[in-house]
């Protein structure tokens, strides 16, 4: 993408192994790949399209992921699956087919722009990990077996994979067993602390559920 513009920046982030095929795997994919860029950046590379400089920011996130997707669809690299602009962050879900050879079974990925969310959630993960591995463990386990019994499916209503990791990390905040809570408060979480801000992880669960 960085032909197309220049100044972006592309991410990306796997929250799961991408060999263990399941049900949902394309529903709900493991793999999140974020092109970071301005607003001003993107206004200039969507130009040729009707008023894109008056788009609100999300109608230019919107704008924006079309466009890139239009273009990786179109070299022959990815097939589209679907869209999901009614998200909290605006997506589509592509496929990277086999026969690219990075994995013998098509990869399905999340692509957007300018999203904040696959930071916050592997922050937020690697952060429990570095403060607990059993943290760690459990909230890949619980993601696991809500996307294996496909009850994370946004589209559908469903709490999406952030929230389970947000309900999880509630949950071992305030345990009561003989050994107390295995998480600190967010203001405890040293590296991730500054990504959101302050209140309780029940508080953030309850905006991003809204």
């Amino acid at each position: 993408v960085a032909s197309w513009l220049p100044e972006v920046d592309v991410v990306g982030f796997a929250s799961g192994n991408i060999s263990r095929g399941t049900a949902f795997g394309v529903a709900v994919p493991e793999v999140d790949v974020v092109a970071c860029a301005s607003p001003g950046a993107l206004v200039r590379m969507l130009r040729h399209r009707q008023s894109s400089a008056e788009l609100d920011v999300r109608q230019l996130q919107k704008a924006a992921v079309r466009a890139f997707a239009d273009r990786l669809i179109a070299s022959g690299h990815f097939k589209f699956r679907r869209s999901a602009f009614r998200s909290v962050e605006p997506k589509v879900i592509l496929l990277v087919p086999a026969a690219s050879g990075i994995h013998k079974e098509a990869i399905p990925i999340n692509f957007s722009v300018n999203a904040t969310t696959p930071l916050y959630s592997a922050a937020l993960l690697t952060e429990c990990g570095r403060i607990d591995a059993r943290a760690r463990h459990l909230i890949l386990l619980v993601k696991r077996w809500a996307k294996d019994r496909g009850i994370c499916h946004e589209a559908k209503g469903h709490l999406p994979p952030y929230l389970w990791t947000l309900l999880v990390i509630y949950f071992l905040q305030v345990r009561h067993e003989h050994e107390g809570p295995l998480l600190p408060p967010l203001e405890g979480f040293e590296a991730s602390a500054g990504l959101v801000g302050g209140g309780t992880f029940a508080a953030k669960a309850a905006v991003h559920a809204q």
